[in-house]
């Protein structure tokens, strides 16, 4: 069923029907909660701090000891859909990033894999930065986490130091 036929079936409901449904909506799915949440009180710090915290235990979850970056990528995607501004949006992409050279100097992790994950948000975090002309913001922040990145292996710190000139100086 598409978005027209859907509109045309709730157009056809009365007020109490609506609220029912939307009403089992809220209690059965996460993201319908946190976006009406967020609807009724748009306090985007708040949202921001919740969000940061379940990209913060994808590297470091409270249960069990294994990385679980998918938890972080699905907060990450939720968030996006909420709506909020693209700085806050920005914010949240640039923290993962920082979050993952944290991670990679406590773990003194070795995997390649890893490293170009890192080097892959850090270049998608910019490119969404300049995107939104939001990069002026951040900068201070981005060459703190290249800098936190010297001695990884895999010249992951020299790769982050040319994603960073490549796409700031192109613009």
């Amino acid at each position: 069923m598409g978005l027209r036929e859907v509109k045309k079936e709730l157009v056809e409901l009365e007020k109490e029907e609506l609220i029912y449904h939307i009403s089992e909506l809220y209690k059965k799915y996460k993201p319908v909660k946190e976006y009406f949440n967020f609807f009724a009180n748009p306090d985007e710090e708040i949202i921001l701090n919740k969000f940061k915290e379940r990209v913060h235990e994808g590297f470091y979850p409270n249960r069990g000891w294994r990385l679980k970056l998918y938890r972080s990528r699905k907060a990450i995607n939720e968030f996006k859909k909420l709506g909020i501004s693209t700085e806050v949006e920005c914010d949240l992409l640039l923290y993962f990033t920082e979050v993952a050279v944290a991670y990679a100097r406590d773990k003194q992790t070795r995997t390649e894999s890893f490293y170009t994950r890192l080097e892959n948000s850090l270049e998608k975090a910019i490119k969404h930065m300049i995107k939104h002309d939001h990069i002026e913001l951040f900068v201070a922040r981005i060459d703190t986490l290249i800098s936190r990145s010297e001695g990884f292996p895999w010249k992951c710190h020299d790769r982050l130091l040319a994603i960073k000139s490549s796409l700031i100086t192109s613009r």
